[in-house]
């Protein structure tokens, strides 16, 4: 039995990904490709000037970029992150499991933490905490990356 195996299209990657019951607008596009290909969260800002790169032709407002980043997040395919370290927010794509960032005080670069620790905690939270429905939560451990301890 033979069988051939085929590099997923860009466009076929958006339509499978693409929330349900979401209108795809070229603007949403655009910004969905650069959420889906940043490997770290990505500020509105950051994605407004990947976008005057990508399109320079183009003019995207940042209102129209928080009110397109708000509908992702509203259809559940992206988490927003308020990182204690960071003056705004930061967005990326719901991918196959929640991520927890290492944050290098100096630079401000964030290394994903590949574990996920605090389910070890969970049933001393319920415990202390009796009747309190858990629903999420967010990790960041603070220092210095290896760039930055070495200057």
């Amino acid at each position: 039995m033979s069988c051939k195996i085929h590099a997923e299209s860009y466009n076929e990657m958006i339509d499978r990904n693409w929330p349900e019951g979401l209108k795809k607008t070229r603007q949403r596009v655009d910004i969905f490709e650069i959420l889906y290909g940043s490997e770290l969260p990505i500020s509105a800002t950051d994605i407004f000037s990947e976008l005057s790169k990508r399109h320079p032709d183009e003019m995207y407002a940042f209102s129209t970029i928080y009110r397109n980043l708000l509908a992702f997040e509203k259809a559940g395919v992206i988490t927003k992150y308020v990182l204690s370290t960071e003056d705004n927010a930061v967005y990326e794509i719901k991918n196959r499991r929640h991520k927890h960032y290492a944050v290098c005080l100096k630079c401000h670069k964030k290394f994903p933490i590949n574990a996920c620790p605090l389910h070890i905690i969970e049933d001393d939270i319920k415990s202390s905490v009796p009747g309190f429905g858990i629903t999420g939560h967010n990790l960041e451990v603070f220092g210095y990356c290896v760039d930055c301890q070495n200057q």
